[in-house]
């Protein structure tokens, strides 16, 4: 179950039971709305771009993810993605 659904079931109880505590949880468990201060400025990560961070980190076997990163302009984190095989 994903958190909508989870909340949705707890209004459903909190109704069924008369808990207003429940919703009340239920409610507090939404996000905070995103506030994006800045443009992205690395690229998207499609399958040619996660193709060269393996090359990358093929050849130079003692380079940090973060070097790579810089290197071919990703977020870090899609670098750790793209070697471990993740978000293909």
């Amino acid at each position: 179950m994903r958190i909508p659904e989870i909340q949705e079931r707890m209004r459903e109880l909190a109704s069924e039971c008369g808990m207003p505590e429940l919703r009340m949880l239920a409610d507090a468990m939404s996000r905070r709305p995103v506030n994006r201060r800045s443009a992205t400025v690395s690229r998207k990560c499609d399958e040619a771009v996660r193709s060269e961070i393996r090359l990358m980190a093929e050849k130079h076997p003692d380079l940090p993810l973060a070097r790579i990163a810089v290197a071919l302009n990703v977020n870090p984190g899609r670098v750790s993605e793209a070697l471990r095989g993740y978000r293909r």
